[in-house]
């Protein structure tokens, strides 16, 4: 009987430990072990939820910058040919002259933010406050919002579109 219930602790205790390491797709909750071939980057709902490494590398990139919406539909507008170029360490936002309208060097910080979950937000080093999170990637429109409220109560919700 002890062998028995020894048997069934050591088996119940090797599932426990195999299931805290992996996650839903079957990769290891570690950044370095993702399988980054088996995930479909243009299409994540809950992009927030994933790891860093996978937020990493659907966000760095090239997006046309297509539309802002701010304090609800009256703050809705359409940028024209405004490009944002987002390295492993910096943002870069060229508009239609050519010139860049804003840039910010960045790292990543784990955090509660405005949307009331926990995730990754692209901290801004130069001014030391949270600048964007990244709520989902679908058919390559990135969904962005602001780690800070606005003025009018509410936070502003950007779409890039990759550029290819």
């Amino acid at each position: 009987m002890k062998i028995i219930k020894l048997l069934f602790f050591t088996a119940l205790f090797a599932t426990v430990c195999f299931a805290c390491q992996s996650n839903e797709n079957g990769t290891t909750s570690s950044n370095e072990d993702i399988d980054m071939s088996k995930i479909n980057l243009s299409n994540i709902d809950s992009l927030y939820a994933q790891p860093l490494s996978v937020i990493q590398k659907c966000v760095q990139g090239k997006w046309k910058w297509i539309e802002i919406s701010e304090c609800g539909n009256a703050g809705l507008w359409h940028p024209t040919n405004t490009i944002v170029n987002i390295t492993e360490d910096n943002v870069i936002i060229t508009g239609d002259d050519g010139l860049n309208q804003f840039s910010f060097p960045f790292s990543w910080k784990e955090k509660s933010t405005t949307s009331n979950y926990t995730t990754y937000v692209m901290w801004n080093n130069e001014k030391d406050t949270g600048e964007w999170y990244f709520d989902r990637i679908q058919n390559d429109t990135l969904c962005v919002y602001t780690d800070y409220i606005l003025p009018c109560g509410s936070i502003s919700l950007y779409l890039f579109y990759r550029i290819k």
